[in-house]
């Protein structure tokens, strides 16, 4: 009898290691695989998220793109392993790493991380990250339950239905949220976001600009040295003393518009006529295509405005130019970037005014009276050198920080509903 009994309790001990060999028989340890099935199809979806996001906080910070590399790695790793090879470790694993996954978020919120670029800062919640958490709470709670009580998962289910159903319902509603935080609408905000904290704006906190929503446009995002896009400074490349000299006499040519059409008023009183509503970080646009032959300093085909009111003051210059075989010959030296609004089709536009951006679908744009362009030659820079609007990510950079306000209004309106900034103030 004493054999029996301890070969009995070993045999109970191995079915809990080998958990593979104890469910595989008809009725037996249904509880085990599904619960292992949900664990994996959690971690996956929580790991798809994390590597979603990866890149945009590599340009931040090695150390927090890295870490979001490994935990997204080892979210995935455990997926197939307490599928094919479950083990306690393996629980165990799950259980302490994503115990300090979670940790971490929470102190990131709250007190803020002791290290990074981002030292004792608070940052805001989001939605990505409030649904990664949630999926590995549950991870935790399910890895709790496997390993202090085993016994519970190797049961046979007497309602093996409904087990899997809700199984299945769980794992269905966590991939469906999984899939949405990586649409633009949550990536574009969260990047937009970045490490947004809840006391005042400070160099490293959100501008007006990104406060009031994600870029208009991929054509105004920055592009780095090797080709990815991103959101703040453009690239600089120093100058030669002939290249300097050059661009200086230019900029006073250019300085010399500031002064001529101070005000909507004096832009249309000379032929200017307005091309888009105001759109934060870019401003009111009012072209005139006499000037889109050619390039010249001294006469910008658009002026960039705060507001569409004739009192409404100009913010920056734009010179949006027709030429073939690639950007025409700008300013002097190399930080000119010029872009094109090209994507999906190009802009919405209506009688020579743009009434939607690229995302905007031809059917969208139809539905509102418009017709989707692509203007294939047509390259464009913006000029930030207006006395009181320099723009601290470059010059002729994309998007200007210091020019927030709201679409459709002017540039000193509070961020639209859903914006950011919005946001933000609510939750203040």
């Amino acid at each position: 009898m004493a054999s029996g009994n301890s070969e009995a309790t070993v045999t109970a001990e191995e079915s809990v290691e080998r958990a593979p060999d104890s469910g595989d028989g008809p009725g037996l340890a249904d509880r085990d695989r599904t619960v292992r099935w949900l664990a994996a199809v959690l971690s996956l979806t929580a790991g798809a998220v994390h590597f979603g996001y990866t890149p945009h906080h590599l340009t931040e910070d090695w150390a927090h793109g890295w870490f979001f590399v490994a935990i997204a790695a080892y979210q995935c790793l455990f997926a197939v392993l307490i599928v094919a090879r479950p083990r306690r470790w393996v629980w165990a694993s799950a259980l302490v790493v994503n115990l300090g996954i979670i940790a971490t978020w929470l102190v990131s919120r709250t007190v803020g991380l002791p290290f990074g670029p981002e030292a004792l800062r608070s940052e805001t919640f989001s939605a990505p990250d409030i649904v990664s958490s949630l999926l590995e709470g549950i991870i935790v709670i399910l890895a709790i339950v496997a390993l202090a009580v085993p016994a519970l998962l190797q049961r046979p289910s007497r309602d093996r239905v409904s087990l899997r159903f809700a199984a299945l319902a769980l794992g269905t509603v966590a991939v469906v949220l999984g899939a949405l935080m990586l649409t633009p609408t949550y990536t574009s905000a969260h990047e937009a976001a970045g490490h947004a904290h809840g006391d005042a704006i400070t160099v490293d906190s959100p501008t007006p600009c990104e406060l009031s929503g994600p870029p208009a446009s991929p054509g105004q995002v920055a592009t780095d040295a090797e080709g990815h896009s991103h959101r703040g400074p453009s690239p600089q490349v120093v100058l030669s003393q002939a290249e300097r000299e050059q661009l200086a006499t230019q900029q006073e040519l250019a300085r010399t518009v500031v002064a001529k059409y101070p005000t909507v008023a004096a832009a249309e009183a000379a032929g200017y006529k307005m091309s888009t509503a105001f759109v934060p970080c870019i401003g009111a646009h009012y072209t005139n295509m006499r000037y889109a032959i050619a390039f010249d300093p001294a006469r910008p085909s658009e002026l960039l405005f705060d507001g569409t009111s004739p009192t409404s003051k100009i913010v920056g210059l734009s010179y949006l130019v027709f030429h073939l075989g690639g950007p025409p010959e700008g300013f002097a030296g190399a930080n000119d970037l010029w872009h094109q609004h090209n994507n999906n089709g190009g802009l919405c536009q209506k009688g020579g005014v743009v009434i939607g951006g690229e995302a905007m679908s031809a059917e969208e744009c139809e539905a509102i009276g418009g017709r989707k362009v692509a203007l294939d030659n047509v390259w464009m820079l913006h000029d930030w050198i207006v006395p009181g609007w320099e723009c601290s990510w470059g010059v002729f950079a994309g998007e200007c920080p210091e020019l927030g306000g709201r679409t459709g209004g002017t540039a000193w309106d509070e961020p639209a509903p859903g914006s950011i900034g919005a946001r933000l103030t609510a939750v203040e």
